[in-house]
């Protein structure tokens, strides 16, 4: 992930940050694709100078529309589509929400094996609360996401 994902100043991520997941790329005429993504993540945040603990998990399944360029080795594509996901943690609410995702990058393989980078943008349709302090702030992620990935794929045919 590449943007902070905290609305606040109380609460610090000490996970790594790292997304793992599988994707299902289906090929359609004229340089378009669908692609759908299960996509999972395992943060963890502390407050109160390290006194607390609170892991996160969450699910994405975006849904997109990827077009690429017909360039003979290195293939650019652009895509934009729909993620519903689902969280769990502490104090999440709420804990199912969805995004509007828009990315590109590139593709390159030898062989049968792909590799594509690619930056992406989601928005979210709110910002769930992570913790609701008795006495003080609430603290929310945020709505707006950037991440960088790397696809790892083995084309069939």
């Amino acid at each position: 992930m590449a943007t902070n994902d905290l609305n606040g100043q109380w609460v610090t991520s000490v996970s790594t940050r790292y997304i793992v997941g599988s994707e299902l790329n289906i090929g359609l005429p004229l340089g378009f694709r669908f692609e759908v993504d299960a996509l999972y993540r395992h943060e963890n945040y502390q407050a109160l100078g390290g006194s607390m603990q609170y892991p996160r998990t969450s699910w994405e399944f975006p849904l997109l529309l990827k077009k690429s360029l017909p360039f003979p080795v290195v293939k650019p594509f652009v895509e934009a589509g729909y993620a519903p996901r689902t969280m769990r943690g502490v104090d999440i609410y709420p804990s199912v929400s969805h995004g509007l995702v828009i990315g590109g990058g590139v593709e390159f393989g030898i062989g049968r094996l792909r590799l594509s980078p690619a930056v992406r943008y989601t928005y979210w349709n709110n910002a769930p609360t992570l913790l609701v302090f008795f006495d003080g702030p609430t603290i929310s992620l945020t709505q707006n996401q950037a991440d960088i990935l790397l696809g790892i794929s083995w084309k069939l045919r």
